[in-house]
């Protein structure tokens, strides 16, 4: 998992440039991405809220919620950055 987890990691930061005004303030995948990091980065992988993005779980990819251990599977990261890439072309292509 820990793997995974760091995977997280890098996806984030080939495309930590993105604007807010662009990606919103919703919990979609590049804003999910964006709190997995800090939480991993800042918060022991406990998935920590955030007063700018509005996560919701259930409409989530990984379907955390705000205080979950961050134990990111083989599966749920190919969901999270099939998400990813789709939102980022959306957005930005």
């Amino acid at each position: 998992m820990p793997f995974f987890n760091n995977m997280v990691l890098v996806l984030d930061r080939y495309f930590v440039h993105r604007l807010r005004m662009v990606t919103g303030k919703d919990g979609n995948p590049l804003n999910e991405v964006e709190m997995l990091w800090d939480s991993l980065m800042n918060n022991d992988g406990i998935l920590r809220g955030s007063n700018v993005i509005k996560l919701i779980p259930d409409q989530s990819v990984l379907k955390l919620s705000i205080g979950d251990p961050i134990r990111i599977t083989e599966e749920e990261f190919e969901r999270l950055s099939a998400a990813f890439f789709a939102e980022i072309e959306s957005k930005f292509v």
